[in-house]
This record gives structure tokens, sequence and C-alpha cells, in this order.
């Protein structure tokens, strides 16, 4: 668990496998998305890690879609 709930958010909507990647490629086992995918064993690293790269940005914008969202004043009508 992080401080941040936006990051838990993404990270819930990320599979176990994919929640590997993601962190092996943040903590530098992977200098690309690819790299990340083939150092924890994906059998197609270039498809896999691409699939999860789309998957976090497309997680991460909906979160600050949200927090947008949450932090805007109601609209008059």
């Amino acid at each position: 668990m992080f401080e941040d709930e936006r990051l838990n958010a993404v990270l819930r909507g990320l599979t176990p496998a994919e929640r590997v990647v993601v962190f092996a490629y943040t903590e530098g086992e992977g200098t690309t998305w690819t790299e990340a995918a083939a150092v924890v064993g994906a059998t197609d690293p270039e498809a896999f890690g691409e699939r999860v790269r789309r998957k976090a940005k497309r997680l991460a914008a909906e979160q600050t879609r949200r927090s947008a969202q949450r932090l805007s004043p109601p609209r008059s009508t």
C-alpha cells in the first residue's frame, strides 16, 4: 500500500503479473517495458510489456480525470 490513493487505485486495476512488470520497470530492472516484462519472465515480453504500459497509462489517466472531477466546483444549470 502507498500513501497516494490514486497509485493504489491504478495498482488494483492491474493483474498480479502486470503489477510485477510495473514494479520491475519502476525499480530499474528494465529500461523499457519490454525489458521489464522479460525480466519477470513474460513469454512474449514485447507484447506484454506494451499491454501493461498502455493499461497503466489508461488507469492513471482515469484517476487523474476522477481527481479533477472531485475538485471542480459543481456546474450551475
